[in-house]
């Protein structure tokens, strides 16, 4: 039987992408498995389909170990939403574990900006089309209500000023308040500064390692 696993991090893929059979092949999803290795934490990348998003929120949280200490949950764009959800899911159902969520470029108020993803959608890997139907939407929007999404959690969100998809601006607006908010100049929607984002959540790991 392995260890008992007490430190986890789990790595949550955008909308319409996935984890890559070797994580090598996509640097911003290797950048966060090696600090995971540097801090002695299980990386757990989960690809996740965002339209059966609820039943993959509770499989993530069957996948926390009983004896978890500390656990990471990370993502980027509609993975960056789930990150936090999960968290607070995960917060409710274990208080007093150690449970914090990182961000890329994260979607965030479904309930507002959701029924942009209604119609024609494509995996940008296998290359298959599908339609996001309304009843698509509302399903993440009843899984953000669920929480309360405000909650005083650690919550680290990294953008990229020239996000082309969600405006950096307006993330700032919604989230600097609840979250530790860094912007960086230039970059995308794909999140080029994925080494200097990790740098400062490991250099913020340590110090809160040792509060």
């Amino acid at each position: 039987m392995p260890p008992a696993e007490t430190r986890q991090l789990f790595y949550f893929n955008g909308l319409n992408s996935a984890i890559p059979e070797n994580i090598a092949d996509n640097p911003k999803i290797a950048e966060v498995a090696a600090l995971a290795q540097r801090q002695g934490f299980a990386f757990h990348p989960v690809t996740v389909d965002y339209r059966s998003a609820e039943a993959h929120a509770r499989t993530v949280l069957a996948q926390v170990s009983d004896a978890a200490e500390h656990v990471i949950i990370w993502g980027s764009s509609m993975g960056g939403w789930f990150a936090r959800i999960v968290q607070l899911m995960l917060a409710r159902l274990r208080p007093g574990l150690r449970v914090e969520a990182a961000a890329y470029n994260p979607a965030f108020d479904l309930a507002i900006h959701g029924h942009l993803l209604v119609g024609p959608q494509e995996y940008k890997y296998s290359g298959e089309r599908y339609d996001w139907a309304a009843q698509d939407t509302a399903a993440l929007v009843r899984l953000e209500q669920s929480v309360d999404y405000d909650a005083p959690l650690p919550y680290h969100v990294y953008v990229d000023r020239d996000d082309e998809v969600i405006d950096s601006a307006m993330s700032e607006s919604r989230l600097a308040e609840i979250a530790h908010f860094v912007v960086f100049e230039g970059g995308s929607h794909s999140f080029e500064h994925y080494r200097e984002a990790v740098r400062d959540f490991e250099n913020g790991l340590r110090r809160r390692s040792v509060q």
